[in-house]
C-alpha cells in the first residue's frame, strides 16, 4: 500500500484539512469510464448515484454508456451472475465525478463567509439540468448520517468510499460514528452480512 505524504495544513493541525470537492466532467471527455460515478442530465433535472459499467457502444451513429444504480452496481460485484437492472444512456447526457487534488489552504485562499441570506447563491446551478460539484461538509452539521457517503481525515490524507452505519453516539466521552467501507455497506444491504465498522470521532468525518 502506497503511503500518502502527511497533510500540510497552513496554520493548523492535520485534522483541520478540508476534503476537495468532486466536480462533474463530461463523460465524452474521459477515456476510461468503467466504474465511474455518473450523473445523468435532462432538462428537468439531474439523476445521481449512478455507475457506468463497461465500455461505450455505438448505435445509429451515437455513443451510449451502460449505467446502473449504485446499489445494482454493488449487487453485480458481490453476486456475479445475478440479474441487475441496467440501461443505455447517450454519452452526451452523462457526467462523471472527478475528485480534485487536495491543496493546502493559504490565508489568501480562505473563503469569506457570505452574508446571511446570500450563501444560497454560491450553490446556484446555471439551469435545472446542470450538474454541480459535490462539496464536502462537516458530518456534524447534517441531521442524519446513517447511509451517507463519508470522507475521513487522517494524518496521511483522506480515506474515501466510506459509509456511515450509525448516528453519532457517545463512546467514552467522545462523539463517535460507526463507519465501514462502501463495499461492506452494500454487502450488508445485498446479503445481510453485517460489517465490522470502525468507531471514528465525528470531528474527523465529512459527508457529501
Amino acid at each position: 500500500m502506497t503511503e500518502l505524504p502527511p497533510l500540510e495544513i497552513e496554520g493548523g493541525d492535520w485534522y483541520h484539512a478540508v476534503p476537495p470537492p468532486a466536480v462533474p466532467v463530461p463523460a465524452a471527455n474521459l477515456a476510461d469510464l468503467d466504474g465511474g460515478r455518473a450523473i445523468e442530465t435532462a432538462d428537468a433535472g439531474v439523476l445521481t448515484d449512478l455507475r457506468i459499467v463497461g465500455a461505450t457502444s455505438r448505435e445509429s451513429g451515437a455513443t451510449f454508456c451502460t449505467v446502473m444504480t449504485e446499489l445494482d452496481y454493488w449487487r453485480a460485484r458481490l453476486s456475479p451472475g445475478q440479474a441487475v437492472a441496467a440501461r443505455s444512456v447517450p454519452i452526451e447526457r452523462l457526467w462523471v465525478e472527478h475528485r480534485l487534488a487536495y491543496t493546502p489552504p493559504t490565508p489568501d485562499s480562505q473563503p469569506r463567509p457570505a452574508p446571511d441570506g446570500f450563501a444560497i447563491f454560491r450553490r446556484l446551478a446555471p439551469t435545472a439540468g446542470s450538474p454541480t460539484a459535490r462539496m464536502p461538509v462537516p458530518a456534524r452539521t447534517v441531521p442524519h448520517l446513517h447511509g451517507r457517503r463519508i470522507i475521513q481525515v487522517t494524518p496521511l490524507g483522506f480515506a474515501w468510499d466510506l459509509r456511515a452505519v450509525s448516528e453519532p453516539y457517545d463512546l467514552d466521552g467522545e462523539v463517535t460514528v460507526n463507519v465501514c467501507s462502501a463495499r461492506d455497506y452494500f454487502r450488508w444491504v445485498v446479503t445481510g452480512h453485517r460489517p465490522e465498522p470502525a468507531a471514528l470521532g465525528l470531528y474527523l468525518l465529512w459527508t457529501e
